[in-house]
């Protein structure tokens, strides 16, 4: 027993909330074989199996449901007395510096910030306006520790800097419920020759804003932007008032205000949001934020699925 790691048991919470090793291995950053290594190993040091595996599903076995309750016990002790430990040395000097795009209001930060405050309750968070670009250099020059945007660019040599995609997003067309396109399922990107457009201002991320007007004009229009925001409530208002519709990633309407409607866009990129850290990073601090986000992008993916 001795030789069970704490990684070992953190890889096994992980599949026993998941019950799936790929959703698990993706969550825990390593590949599914190495996680179902992992997993043999822990059972043939704790003597019984843990899981019931078939071609269909993954089960807990009855010593398995045993053993998620006291790992959590560990855990919650561990946390416990770590946050202890902070507080009686130099926790005032705990800080976490984003990378991001404001804009976008990514539904899965706040919660995942809330997650992170739980657990280290004096921490500094600061944030830097930047796209993804920005964040690969400042990851580099060590002006950030974490960073998460839609890449452009090809991505960073994982030696360098490690990229993991946390969601991906279609493009939306946000409009008042008695406008046309509400009756819609789908409206196809040449559908918008003409219409008043309300989109993310230049400054805001150059690439995708220039990528929206060639992909436009490859369907055979040049678009008329009416009001080019920074914000996206401003936005969100502006079409509320009947300045026009609103083209945006479906995410940053994922909160729907009463008598407006966010329709899929057909004709556009897929929008991949990235998280990006350091290769080699050893701040648990930066780690335990990462391992937060996939967890709330995970449940914002899922409750959205439900809705669907």
């Amino acid at each position: 027993m001795r030789n069970i790691e704490l990684r070992q048991l953190h890889y096994f919470l992980l599949l026993s909330r998941e019950l799936h090793f790929g959703r698990a291995a993706a969550l825990a950053f390593i590949t599914q074989p190495a996680l179902s290594q992992q997993i043999v190993k822990l059972e043939e040091q704790v003597g019984v199996p843990l899981f019931q595996r078939d071609r269909r599903r993954v089960q807990l076995t009855p010593a398995g449901e045993i053993l998620v309750k006291g790992a959590e016990k560990i855990f919650n002790e561990l946390d416990s007395t770590l946050s202890m430990a902070r507080k009686s040395g130099e926790a005032s000097s705990l800080s976490l510096a984003l990378g991001m795009v404001e804009y976008t209001g990514l539904p899965f930060i706040p919660p995942a910030l809330i997650r992170l405050q739980a657990r280290y309750p004096d921490v500094k968070i600061s944030r830097h306006e930047l796209n993804a670009e920005g964040q690969i250099a400042a990851l580099r020059n060590q002006v950030i520790d974490i960073g998460f945007g839609v890449p452009t660019m090809a991505l960073p040599p994982e030696e360098q800097v490690i990229a993991r995609r946390i969601i991906t997003s279609h493009w939306a067309l946000l409009v008042r419920s008695t406008h046309h396109f509400a009756r819609h399922d789908m409206i196809k990107l040449s559908e918008l020759a003409g219409e008043r457009l309300i989109v993310p201002a230049r400054s805001v991320n150059a690439p995708l804003y220039d990528s929206l007007v060639s992909h436009c004009r490859s369907a055979g229009f040049d678009p008329t932007f009416v009001y080019e925001t920074m914000q996206a409530q401003m936005g969100i208002a502006l079409v509320k008032q009947g300045l026009g519709v609103m083209l945006g990633a479906g995410y940053v309407f994922s909160t729907q205000e009463a008598g407006m409607r966010a329709v899929p866009v057909e004709g556009l990129d897929e929008l991949a949001v990235y998280a990006f850290w350091r290769a080699g990073e050893t701040q648990t601090l930066v780690l335990d934020f990462v391992e937060d986000v996939q967890l709330e992008a995970r449940d914002y993916l899922r409750g959205h699925s439900a809705q669907a």
